[in-house]
């Protein structure tokens, strides 16, 4: 539904004395979540809550957030409705005045990030994805095969963490992969290489080890590593990396920004070339 079509609609809905400064009352939520679980057939076993709402960008109208189920597994859906939650849109709203790619880019911290590839390319790919996850060395596989290789400095790669919560190494897989990167990006990328590659070969009681064996041919202070691996150093800035991935919309592996542009899932080759050569032809 277009911005025009959603604004039409709730200007005519909106009454300026219905406009509520303070959201929504607790009868207009629980008649919003009825309608909800109604319209989507939610199980009553589902856990349905209304959250952040607040003054949309369209006058007069309100904004917030239908959060379905329990962690680890909810999913987030926006909507927009009139001041008195009588007609609703399970929507964003967007502003049409504002590039898309770059209201995303915007989101993306990129500072001191796992990155290779020259910083002026025209073509930026992050990555949020799971060293334990299968489909996630399948993406590895296409990318670091297939499509990295066919644009060189054209493009530059950027890794990022979304360890999911049902695998259980991978988020200290992560946590080893940034306390080598805080000594040795070639460590890092080492480490990288080989959680995809060895994954089969990688266990809860063995993740520490295979990180210092992938790094091995890098000048590593062992202790200097021990210390920040067994005291989760670097658990906060996975933690950052998962939080971004959250704003993003993003839950599963892999998950991929190029120049602002989503690609979900480990998809061929193909698809990832689509989208790079069409930012590289907008870029001339």
């Amino acid at each position: 539904m277009s911005v025009r079509r959603v604004t039409a609609m709730l200007g005519l809905l909106v009454l300026p004395g219905l406009l509520m400064v303070f959201g929504a009352s607790a009868a207009e939520q629980d008649t919003l979540v009825k309608y909800y679980r109604k319209k989507n057939n939610v199980p009553p076993s589902e856990t349905v809550t209304v959250k952040d709402v607040n003054d949309s960008p369209i006058k007069g109208a309100k904004q917030g957030v239908v959060e379905v189920g329990t962690a680890p597994r909810v999913r987030q859906v926006p909507f927009t409705s009139s001041a008195d939650f009588r007609y609703v849109v399970f929507a964003e709203v967007d502003d049409v005045t504002i590039d898309p790619s770059k209201a995303v880019m915007a989101k993306v911290a990129l500072k001191n990030e796992l990155c290779r590839g020259p910083k002026d390319a025209k073509v930026t790919i992050i990555e949020y994805s799971d060293f334990q996850c299968p489909f996630c060395t399948k993406g590895y596989t296409t990318l670091e095969n297939e499509v990295l290789p066919a644009y060189k400095d054209k493009v530059r790669f950027c890794y990022k963490h979304l360890p999911l919560p049902f695998h259980p190494w991978a988020e200290p897989a992560a946590i080893a992969m940034e306390c080598m990167k805080a000594q040795s990006a070639d460590a890092a990328w080492n480490v990288y290489k080989g959680y995809f590659e060895k994954q089969k070969d990688v266990t809860p009681a063995n993740v520490k080890e295979k990180a210092l064996e992938f790094a091995a041919a890098d000048k590593i202070d062992k202790a200097k590593f021990d210390k920040c691996y067994d005291d989760k150093e670097t658990a906060a800035k996975v933690k950052a990396d998962k939080d971004e991935a959250t704003s993003l919309g993003l839950s599963g592996t892999p998950s991929f920004v190029i120049n602002g542009r989503m690609v979900r899932g480990a998809q061929p080759a193909a698809t990832f070339k689509a989208v790079i050569d069409d930012e590289l032809a907008s870029s001339k």
